[in-house]
């Protein structure tokens, strides 16, 4: 029986927008700490488990290109390859230098490394040196902001007003910058926020000092994505799934018009705060599903055209972080639209956590 022409069209209307959206440009980057046996799990990987990944990734076809490169292709409206992965190393710790880079250097892949200033300066010895920072630059590597000292971007200093607050956060970021360009002949202008906290007011600087912006909450990105806060799988574990690892270097945008809140940041008394989410063209609303902290969240639609879905916690938030993480199905593609927003909620008595 012949489907009505009008039947048909509809149909069209709804494929090609999300092919479209499945096919255009996109990447996914890794971000890694420590490289070792003996460092905490809940920033490390081991090298064994790292290498595991690495060949997961040369096995499959991916193409792993320096952060930097992507960063321009996809701002310039130029294409990338299929699978498209970036490499990222927070801290610049010495396992870096001494696990990763001899692995990532025999197979001729970029990666970059994200340096707190003061702590290289002090020489301390769980860090690489700025010696190892120029060897790895000369090599492929792209050596990125990380910040003076590694402080909470997002947190005011006691009795500091806006201002003086503001101008601290610029400092971090200027004084870092000053540091790498005097030790290095090409550091970049990328900046991942310590502790992958962040603020409209911190993006802002961000966004005026020139700088591509990382945090890491977890996702894919693409031309459409917000350069100030471009999103990060943060990887760790003593036995990480290889499973889990194919789900995310696999990785879509999740098509998205708005977002509220604009800010993360919490009171001390928000419980279930609600993330509102205005979706783009091809992501039927009912495929949405979103977590917090391994528990299915509440997902409940509010508006029909364009569809916006209000997603809540089912329990209240503990003092930290915590991710609300959303996945639809992309279509006619065996990979997921991901998208994960950050909240930073302090104590009862309005104190902030210690890491």
């Amino acid at each position: 029986m012949r489907r009505p022409l009008a039947t048909i069209s509809l149909a069209l209307m709804l494929v090609v927008p999300a092919l479209a959206w499945a096919a255009a440009p996109h990447a996914v980057v890794l971000t890694y700490h420590h490289v070792a046996e003996d460092t905490p799990p809940s920033t490390s990987i081991t090298p064994d488990a790292f290498a595991t990944q690495m060949d997961y990734l040369a096995e499959h076809d991916f193409n792993v290109l320096a952060l930097d490169e992507i960063v321009a292709r996809l701002r310039e409206g130029r294409s990338l390859p299929p699978r498209t992965v970036a490499l990222t190393f927070d801290d610049a710790y010495r396992s870096v230098y001494t696990e990763a880079f001899p692995q990532l250097r025999k197979r001729g892949w970029p990666f970059t490394v994200f340096v707190s200033t003061e702590y290289i300066d002090d020489g301390l010895s769980n860090y690489a040196s700025w010696d190892e920072l120029r060897e790895m630059s000369a090599a492929d590597a792209t050596v990125g902001n990380h910040s003076r000292s590694h402080p909470h971007l997002v947190r005011r200093q006691f009795e500091e007003d806006e201002d003086q607050w503001l101008g601290r956060v610029r400092q971090q970021i200027t004084g870092a910058q000053e540091r790498l360009d005097a030790e290095l002949a090409d550091a970049a202008r990328l900046f991942a926020y310590p502790y992958g906290e962040f603020s409209p007011e911190v993006q802002e600087i961000v966004r005026e000092l020139d700088f591509v912006g990382l945090g890491q909450q977890s996702g894919g990105f693409g031309p459409d994505s917000d350069f100030t806060a471009l999103p990060r799988f943060p990887l760790a574990g003593r036995s990480p799934s290889l499973d889990s690892f194919a789900t995310k270097v696999r990785a879509r945008p999740l098509p998205l018009r708005d977002v509220e809140p604009a800010s993360g940041v919490l009171a001390a008394d928000d419980e279930q705060p609600a993330l509102r989410l205005t979706l783009g063209a091809g992501v039927p609303p009912a495929s949405v599903n979103c977590y917090v902290g391994g528990r299915q969240a509440s997902v409940r639609q509010t508006g029909e055209e364009p569809p916006v879905l209000e997603v809540r916690p089912e329990q209240a938030l503990e003092p930290g972080r915590t991710k609300y993480n959303c996945t639809a199905p992309v279509s006619g593609a065996d990979a997921w639209h991901w998208y994960s927003f950050l909240w930073m909620k302090p104590l009862s008595d309005g104190s902030w956590y210690r890491e």
